[in-house]
């Protein structure tokens, strides 16, 4: 099985406060897609907090360290959560992630850490 980090699209909508009875379905649709793909779910995965909250590093060709307060780039997309998904190969996983109610999804490879052999 290999794993594919789901990155779940946030579209910029608000549904934290005082939500519209089309958004408490979307919400209604995306509990019922993971229970249903629960098993799938490898390593958990969260809900973020809107891109205003977000802080961004960035380190400059000199080296120099910038701390900023939001998001690194202006977009009305941005990731608003993530999981770890295992399916038997990519196109497994555009299945599952077909199925998705929400904006939209990201689909990477994760790059899973190999065992190193010890020399003898």
């Amino acid at each position: 099985m290999s794993k594919y980090a789901f990155l779940f699209m946030d579209d910029g909508v608000d549904y934290q406060s005082d939500p519209t009875p089309e958004q408490q379905k979307v919400y209604a649709d995306i509990f019922k897609w993971f229970e249903v793909n629960g098993p799938k779910i490898a390593d958990g995965g969260a809900e973020l907090q809107p891109t205003r909250t977000a802080t961004t590093i960035r380190k400059g060709s000199t080296g120099k360290v910038t701390v900023i307060d939001g998001p690194f780039i202006e977009s009305k997309e941005s990731v608003g959560g993530f999981s770890i998904i295992e399916a038997p190969d990519l196109a497994a996983a555009i299945a599952i992630a077909k199925t998705w109610p929400g904006y939209g999804i990201e689909i990477r490879d994760v790059v899973e850490q190999r065992e190193r052999v010890a020399e003898v």
